[in-house]
């Protein structure tokens, strides 16, 4: 299943291309409140430019919870704000009331390394502006502009998938196929509930050597 996932020619599923209308829009270059543009790998994620990496489907849905540090954060209904009051930080803006995308970042220094969290708001879920839909961790040799310093114990947070200190193993024993270079998004839809609302879920990996240096978690709720 490896050997044939990594030959296999990249395509674009239906929810696959749900996502990249939803995110692949975002106002990353518009003038905004602060006037920083938001880089990084959550950049390459947002912006669609990974929409056409290979898609494969989850088994099922990730449990949206993340322990970061000492507080729990639950997708589509942890604020920015609240994660303002437990680290400190600046929330960064762009865009305008109709496209707002709004986010934080902390970056934590380890050895040569740069590890850093990004929590970010696209103002378009159902749940509205400043809550988050996604979360994303990335590594690099040299600091980000617009991260902050962060506590040492916030590179620590707990996902309910593989993260940075994990590799295309993991992936494969996770969700049955990976890469070893290159950007993976796996993906899976929840059906409408009574009211009509169906979630968008999307993982999407970054790999090197066969080591993740960067993930990224989203869910949209569909109105």
């Amino acid at each position: 299943m490896h050997a044939a996932c990594k030959n296999r020619k990249p395509r674009r599923s239906k929810l696959a291309v749900s996502i990249a209308i939803l995110v692949g829009s975002l106002p990353l270059g518009q003038a905004a409140a602060d006037d920083l543009r938001l880089t990084g790998f959550p950049s390459l994620v947002l912006s669609g430019l990974a929409a056409d990496a290979q898609q494969l489907p989850m088994r099922g849905p990730f449990d949206n919870t993340i322990k970061a540090d000492t507080l729990d954060i639950v997708l589509e209904k942890t604020t920015l704000d609240e994660v303002v009051a437990q680290f400190g930080g600046t929330i960064h803006n762009r865009g305008n009331d109709a496209a707002p995308v709004s986010w934080l970042c902390y970056e934590v220094k380890i050895g040569d390394r740069y590890n850093r969290q990004w929590f970010i708001s696209d103002g378009r879920g159902a749940e509205g502006k400043g809550v988050l839909t996604t979360i994303a961790g990335d590594e690099g040799d040299a600091a980000q502009s617009g991260c902050e310093v962060g506590p040492e114990t916030l590179s620590h947070w707990t996902l309910p998938v593989p993260s940075l200190d994990g590799g295309e193993k993991d992936l494969v024993a996770t969700f049955g196929a990976a890469t070893s270079d290159g950007i993976i998004r796996y993906t899976h839809n929840v059906q409408p509930d009574a009211d009509g609302k169906g979630k968008l879920q999307s993982l999407v990996y970054r790999l090197k050597d066969g080591q993740i240096d960067g993930v990224a978690l989203s869910q949209y709720t569909l109105r």
